[in-house]
């Protein structure tokens, strides 16, 4: 399952995902977070994901967020907070950004108000 909001005011989309993202569920994500992307191109997009109760249960799910790391990349994103639960978790998020060369645009968190504070830090730098 997976929940997507947009705060226009903030160049700003925060995605929760939870349990197992099944390939039909994977899909429409993709294209619901394309969607929000395209709503805020132009700007300086940030991305807060929520993935604490997550779990990355295939091949196909992985590389379904490598492609999305890259298309938010290409689409004027410049941070990403990434919140987990675990170190496992964390290694395993650092690993996906990498592979989709995005590694510098991703910091992974295990506190939520230290990843806000990051991905929201540079809100007065022009852009």
């Amino acid at each position: 399952m997976y929940q997507l909001k947009i705060d226009l005011i903030n160049a700003l989309i925060e995605v929760t995902l939870q349990g197992v993202v099944r390939a039909e569920e994977a899909q429409a994500y993709a294209a619901d977070y394309k969607k929000a992307l395209g709503s805020l191109y132009g700007r300086r997009i940030r991305v807060f994901v929520d993935f604490r109760g997550f779990s990355i249960a295939s091949e196909e799910a992985t590389e379904l967020l490598r492609d999305i790391g890259t298309t938010a990349a290409a689409m004027g994103v410049i941070r990403t907070a990434e919140l987990v639960q675990s170190d496992l978790a964390a290694l395993q998020a650092g690993r996906i950004a990498r592979e989709a060369g995005i590694a510098e645009l991703v910091r992974v968190f295990k506190d939520e108000g230290a990843a806000r504070t990051w991905l929201l830090g540079d809100r007065a730098a022009p852009g």
